[in-house]
This record gives structure tokens, sequence and C-alpha cells, in this order.
């Protein structure tokens, strides 16, 4: 079973910007006052960047070993923490209906991640059992298989540490204090996990505009429309500027999708199951468009793809088939499902 990191801190039931410890339990220092002497006290008031760096030392804790303590180090590991934590916060919640999704396409990159290790070693091992061959097909099957791992890999995990802690303040906040406090996620950035390669391509915290009106959907039971929105942020504020405006990146995916719509060997499909399997399954699959002139690093193609899907798992869950997904969360959650 997955671990549970939510956790309790008795600041919890203080409010934003008021005093942590009661008055009468402060310690008095005697001061100087127009001239006469009076007691004083110094309160420590709560930060809302402590509470930005409370929800992300949680997101945190989901990718370390539970043994060491240290951040966890290979993308399948992280990838099935991730996949744990996005169906833990739906299955806590039911409003975070992206969350629901994102689990289902966090379980995707594992089996896109598993897909490219395949391929890479397939790849190497032709080229080592015909040394004096020159395979160029394999070896662009490798550069292509080595690239996507690890975009696949950064993408997963700065999506994860932008977006998880989104929704733990929205839960243990509220709107009106995400609306408050946002401006100052900012503050912590030189205090949390963000991947270097990221660093180079946006700054943590960005209050973008899609944070807002995701969780004011949220707030105002317009649930199919916080999906679509955050959604948004997802793709466009994060993984375009992370992974997709990259140059290696987009030219893997388009290598990928000639080879995908080809039927050539080693491509990828590009869909998304939502089930706990890898396997593409009727109903619960979602495809991206099969032609040469569409690109998966293309924000506006991609992002056809997504609000597709998005369509898709909300009739799903407002379906007989409601059961089926719910079952599928629960494993995903319990870390089933990517052999």
């Amino acid at each position: 079973m997955a671990g549970t990191p939510f956790t309790s801190h008795a600041t919890d039931a203080v409010a934003l910007n008021r005093n942590i410890t009661p008055v009468p339990e402060c310690k008095v220092y005697p001061a100087l006052q127009d001239g006469k002497q009076v007691d004083c006290v110094r309160v420590s008031l709560l930060d809302p960047a402590a509470v930005w760096l409370r929800c992300q030392q949680e997101a945190e804790q989901w990718v370390k070993d539970a043994q060491s303590g240290k951040p966890l180090t290979r993308p399948d590991a992280i990838n099935r923490r991730i996949n744990s934590a996005y169906a833990f916060l739906w299955l806590k919640d039911k409003r975070f209906q992206w969350a629901g999704l994102a689990a289902f396409a966090s379980k995707q990159v594992g089996c896109g991640l598993l897909h490219a290790s395949t391929t890479l070693k397939e790849a190497h091992d032709r080229v080592l059992a015909h040394p004096d061959f020159l395979d160029v097909g394999s070896s662009g099957e490798a550069v292509g298989a080595y690239t996507m791992y690890g975009k696949l890999a950064l993408g997963n995990l700065s999506l994860f540490l932008d977006i998880y802690p989104l929704h733990r303040f929205y839960m243990l906040r509220g709107y009106k204090a995400l609306e408050s406090s946002l401006r100052y996620r900012r503050e912590i950035k030189d205090k949390v996990r963000w991947p270097e390669e990221a660093k180079q391509r946006l700054e943590f915290g960005r209050p973008f505009s899609e944070i807002l009106e995701g969780f004011k959907a949220i707030e105002d039971g317009k649930i199919e429309e916080s999906v679509k929105i955050l959604a948004r942020h997802e793709q466009v504020n994060i993984l375009q500027k992370v992974i997709y405006d990259d140059m290696d990146t987009r030219l893997a995916l388009d290598a990928n999708q000639f080879a995908w719509v080809h039927h050539l060997r080693g491509a990828a499909e590009i869909q998304l199951t939502l089930s706990a399997q890898c396997k593409p399954d009727g109903k619960l699959t979602s495809w991206f468009s099969r032609s040469t002139s569409a690109h998966l690093w293309d924000e506006k193609d991609r992002m056809a793809f997504v609000i597709r899907t998005a369509g898709q798992f909300a009739k799903l869950l407002k379906g007989i088939e409601r059961p089926v997904i719910e079952r599928a969360i629960a494993e995903i959650y319990h870390g089933g499902g990517i052999p």
C-alpha cells in the first residue's frame, strides 16, 4: 500500500497572518514607550510562505524513500509514487477530477518510460549482436528512446512538484486564502526541490492565472470546467516550457509520430487508457491524432487530445462504468498497473 503523507500540523487551525502562539503563552519583554517602561511580547505570525513550504515538503515526501528519507532517483519509482499521490487526491476529494485524470495520465507516462527503456535495451542488444554492421535504425531508436526517457521523467516530476501542493493548499486553506497567498509561493523557491533542468526553463512558483481560475471553478462546483482550466495550466504553463519547447524533445516526438503512423519498429502508441494498465482497452482509451501532420509537442494539437480525453473521463464517471474507473484509480493508488 502506498504511503499517505497527508500530515496534520499544529498551525492548521491558525488563520494566516495570525499569531502562532497564544499571547498569554508568549514571553514578556520590558521595553520603553514614550519614555515609560512597558511590557511587550514578541509573537510569530503564520506567514503564507510557511504554509506553502509545508505543502511543498509534503509533495517531496511522496517521492522520497520511506526507509532512508532520501529523494528517489529512479524515474519509474518516482512515477509510481506520483501516480499514487494523484489517485489519493481524488480518492480524498472527488471534486479534484483533474487529479483523477492525472493519475491515469501519469500512469501513461510510466508506460512511456517502460517502452523507452525496453526500446533502448533492444536497440543496444541488436548493436552488440552485430558490432560490424552499421544499424542506423537501431541507433536512431536508441537516441530517441534515451531522449524521451529523460524528458518524460523530467516533465512528470516537475508537474507534480508544481500542482500537487496547489491542491493541498486549497484543501487546507480554501479558495480565498489561495487567492490572497498564491503570490507568496515564489518566496520558498530556494527551499524546495525543483529539477535543475526545469530551473533553466521555468521559475518555480509562478502565479499563473489558470491556477486561480481552475480552483475557482472547483469552488463554484464547475468541475468539468476546472479540469479543462487546470489541464491548460499543466500542459501549457508547465510541460510546454519544461519539455515540449526543447528541440531534442520535438525531434524525438516527430520521429515517433512518423514511426507510429507507418507501423514501424520501436514506435510508442500515443494514447491514454483510463485503466491501471498500459494496454489500450476499447472505450477506456483515447488516441492522439494518427497523422504525420500532428505534433505532440504543439500545444494546440496536444490540448485537443487532452480536452477530448477529459470529456471521455467525465462521461465515464457519469455512466455505468464509474465503478470500473474508481477501482482503477484505487489500484493505481496502491501501486498496481504498470508491469
